[in-house]
């Protein structure tokens, strides 16, 4: 049974309250660049007294933060860039993931993975990867793929928003203030 005088490792108490204050000063954070936007959100979780484990899965793996809570492990994720949207790389959002996006001239905001890309979405790129490792496999199988230098091929994911503003503007975007809003609702 856990101790509720000290929910997620912190005293006083990590309740609604104190998590929902924490979240306000994560989102009024002013811009800044990916390391130090990391640290910043460190220094603030030191601040505040929360247990919190820094890049738990290596430095190039989600999450930067893993947080625990009475409300179960929080897997926070630092994103910053000098645009209105950020770069996932081959890693799409996480679904569980809480992120803390920090823009240029646009200011911070806050959003889970599954709010903004959908299980639709991640299914039909789930379903779209098996096809392609399919098709690399049956290549790969093939007697005149091997060759005297060991040359081979390997799928990378790339995951990127293309469109206008009001598809990739985290800022503008009409959904935005409900992302954040489910952000809190979720620390009740």
């Amino acid at each position: 049974m856990m101790k509720l005088t000290n929910v997620g490792g912190v005293t006083p108490m990590l309740d609604g309250t104190r998590m929902k204050d924490f979240l306000t000063r994560l989102k009024n954070l002013p811009y800044a660049d990916g390391t130090t936007h990391e640290k910043r959100i460190g220094d603030i979780l030191d601040e505040y007294g929360i247990d919190h484990t820094y890049q738990p899965n290596g430095s190039q793996c989600f999450p930067d933060y893993e947080i625990p809570t009475r409300w179960g492990n929080i897997k926070l994720e630092c994103k910053s860039s000098k645009d209105a949207k950020p770069m996932y790389n081959s890693g799409r959002p996480h679904a569980d993931g809480l992120y803390v996006f920090t823009s240029k001239g646009n200011g911070t905001t806050l959003f889970w993975g599954d709010d903004i890309l959908t299980l639709d979405k991640r299914e039909l790129y789930d379903r779209m990867l098996l096809e392609m490792k399919d098709v690399l496999l049956r290549y790969q199988s093939l007697p005149e793929w091997q060759d005297d230098r060991g040359f081979d091929f390997y799928l990378r994911e790339m995951y990127y928003q293309k469109g206008k503003a009001d598809k990739t503007n985290y800022f503008t975007h009409k959904d935005r203030h409900t992302c954040e809003q489910n952000v809190f609702n979720f620390f009740k």
